[in-house]
């Protein structure tokens, strides 16, 4: 930049010299280092923010197993292309898989078509046996007869004690008769049928006009309750069964036996997972380590993919006096060294924090391309400038 300074001062006093001649001459201009020519006159370096940096891929992953095993698969090289989801490697699970296939009959059989049926009809006894319970309870609150069955049974009452008096009476006139006459049993008969016949009706009178004991009424609501969270808990069980949801507070040996069953289920799935290398992005492999036989070690590196269908660019460099002068979604100019190429871009995001290099203080930003240059890799090194207003 001193250069350029002491190539100005020289052109001015080139200028002054051919003035004192009385010859007019055009102000020369100098040619900057990108390559554009600009005026001295209208070269404003205050108002310039520059930085170095690096393509760099949207997304990397690089993908370790978190437990040792023989490796039985390794399903894709270096350079090939995958999508989310692809298994990437596969540790040695033959006895994992044999408890997820367990797990899963299991469960079809807790879930199946008959398993819902007698669920359904374990809800319907459960509800019937509700109503039971509530009928008990109101029998206990409300008067069991109506006064004119009352007053009818205490007739009946009334005219049994005296169709009782009237065999007694028959009986003690032939009491002293040997037993075995005909007329002495008949006697007996007669009042002995007469004294159940009044026993029973004084039985009902009484079951008519009484009222339940503390226990009786105790036990009656202990049922009740009872019956109410049995069909509660009949009804959570047969919307798990179906796959509806549960409330969290959900009760029942059932119920519990069922989430056993899928806990049982989930734990060996995810067993399972982590003997599988999953792609968590789309791109391409950049490397691989390990072959089929060979035992890995929790933590090492197997795949490493990288998204290079979509780059951006990242600087490392930035001076805390130019980030004041950039913003997201300002424009910037990248100069891609290896491709001898100037594009376009704009800037998505500035870091909050700095990092201090060589002892001065920097920050980072990334910059989105608008159009991407055929022959663009990862890690080319690029030059930014950021497209200030003057």
């Amino acid at each position: 930049m001193k250069v350029k300074i002491g190539l100005t001062i020289l052109f001015g006093v080139l200028l002054t010299a051919c003035a004192a001649k009385g010859t007019a001459t055009a102000l020369p201009t100098v040619v900057l280092e990108s390559g554009s020519a600009q005026s001295p006159a209208s070269s404003t370096s205050g108002s310039q923010a520059s930085a170095s940096g690096f393509v760099v891929a949207a997304q990397d992953a690089k993908l370790a197993f978190t437990q040792s095993g023989s490796l039985k698969a390794v399903n894709f090289a270096a350079g090939d292309t995958v999508k989310v989801g692809d298994i990437l490697a596969e540790l040695d699970n033959t006895s994992v898989q044999l408890d997820v296939i367990q797990a899963e009959r299991t469960l079809k059989e807790l879930t199946s078509p008959s398993a819902q049926a007698a669920a359904a009809q374990a809800l319907a006894n459960a509800q019937q046996n509700l109503l039971d319970s509530a009928d008990k309870v109101d029998s206990n609150l409300y008067p069991r007869a109506s006064d004119t069955l009352i007053d009818n049974t205490k007739g009946e009452i009334d005219l049994a004690k005296q169709a009782l008096a009237r065999a007694a009476d028959s009986y003690r006139s032939v009491a002293r008769l040997e037993d075995g006459d005909s007329k002495k049993a008949a006697a007996l008969v007669a009042m002995t049928n007469a004294q159940l016949y009044l026993n029973s009706l004084i039985s009902k009178y009484n079951w008519y006009t009484g009222k339940p004991t503390e226990v009786d009424a105790a036990l009656a609501q202990a049922n009740l309750d009872a019956a109410k969270a049995a069909v509660q808990e009949a009804q959570w069980y047969l919307a798990a069964v179906k796959g509806d949801q549960v409330p969290a507070q959900a009760t029942g040996g059932n119920l519990a036996r069922l989430g056993q069953a899928r806990d049982a289920l989930a734990a060996a799935q995810d067993r399972l997972a982590h003997t599988r290398l999953v792609s968590p992005i789309a791109g391409v492999v950049v490397s691989v380590s390990g072959i089929p036989g060979e035992v890995v070690s929790p933590g090492l590196v197997v795949f490493y993919i990288s998204n290079v269908a979509d780059l951006h660019v990242e600087t490392t460099d930035l001076s805390e006096r130019d980030v004041v002068k950039v913003q997201i979604g300002q424009e910037a100019t990248i100069s891609i060294k290896a491709l001898n190429q100037d594009i376009l871009g704009h800037v998505t995001r500035i870091s909050p924090v700095s990092n201090t290099v060589g002892g001065d203080v920097v920050y980072q930003t990334e910059i989105q391309l608008d159009n991407p240059p055929t022959g663009l890799l990862v890690g080319m090194s690029v030059d930014v400038h950021y497209n200030v207003a003057p």
